[in-house]
């Protein structure tokens, strides 16, 4: 598997592009908005906590813009996107960063009840809308290198019980990158999902963290700097890096360079085959 890691010097190239992350008042999204911003980037974000969005964007003063935006809502989407454009010209790359999670449970219920959908909604269809509105505006200056960063999560690989929903979503957003790298190259657009292991944030339950106990943990910074990587080095296109401090893995190139061994050699050989017919 191929590792990465990043110098803080190499975090200068960030001076003078145009960044919009979404779901940064907080967390992971908040270490990367200052991150970027910190090495001379303009960036724009969005979330839903306008407080701790006004305060973000006051505590950075200039050459910053926040928006108030449900990425579920693609109204909402579409006009931060249009304003990130109008205020600080081209955009040069997106970070979807924005997602919840929340408590599920198939333990049994005396009624039946609809499935709450708002994870999938923010997480996997607010990806979706995000991605659209990038490929849009990133193909209006086609001579201009830019890059989407998904931000999905080592459940989109591994078993999360019981975030049966987020789980869904994280490896919808795998799916989506997926669909999306052969692609979007021809567009002079590269695209990268990032995959957090455990990572200490507000929307980490207490009782999660005892459990976690000792083991190893990202920061947000950690994570932060990990969704730079693809923005300072552009011809970085489909790859999943899992964050584990201060490393980043891809494990998208081993999967596909063991193909032949997990799901045979004559049925690698024929899905290999299908896909050099259809993918145009």
């Amino acid at each position: 598997m191929s590792k990465y890691s990043v110098e803080d010097e190499e975090l200068r190239g960030l001076s003078g592009k145009v960044i919009l992350i979404t779901g940064a008042a907080t967390g992971i999204g908040r270490s990367t908005a200052k991150l970027a911003h910190q090495n001379g980037a303009k960036v724009a974000f969005c979330d839903v906590n306008e407080a701790k969005g006004r305060d973000l964007e006051r505590e950075l003063k200039t050459n910053i813009l926040f928006n108030k935006c449900d990425v579920s809502n693609w109204g909402d989407v579409a006009s931060f996107f249009e304003e990130t454009y109008s205020t600080l010209g081209p955009i040069d790359a997106v970070i979807s960063n924005a997602a919840i999670n929340k408590h599920e449970s198939t333990a049994p219920t005396s009624t039946l009840t609809a499935p709450d959908l708002s994870v999938l909604n923010v997480n996997l269809i607010g990806t979706w809308y995000v991605a659209t509105c990038a490929i849009h505006f990133f193909n209006k200056h086609p001579d201009k290198a830019s890059q989407l960063v998904l931000m999905g999560s080592v459940a989109s690989y591994i078993d999360t019980p019981p975030l049966y929903t987020y789980c869904a979503s994280k490896s919808g957003v795998l799916g989506l990158m997926r669909g999306l790298r052969t692609q979007l190259l021809k567009h002079n657009i590269s695209v990268n999902m990032i995959a957090p292991w455990f990572t200490i944030t507000a929307m980490v339950p207490e009782d999660i963290k005892r459990l976690w106990g000792d083991l190893p943990a990202n920061t947000p910074e950690d994570v932060a700097k990990a969704s730079l990587v693809p923005v300072i080095r552009p011809k970085i296109n489909g790859k999943s890096f899992i964050v584990h401090g201060k490393e980043f893995t891809d494990v998208e190139d081993k999967l596909d360079q063991t193909q032949h061994l997990w799901m045979g050699s004559e049925l690698d050989e024929a899905m290999r085959e299908g896909q050099r017919r259809l993918i145009p």
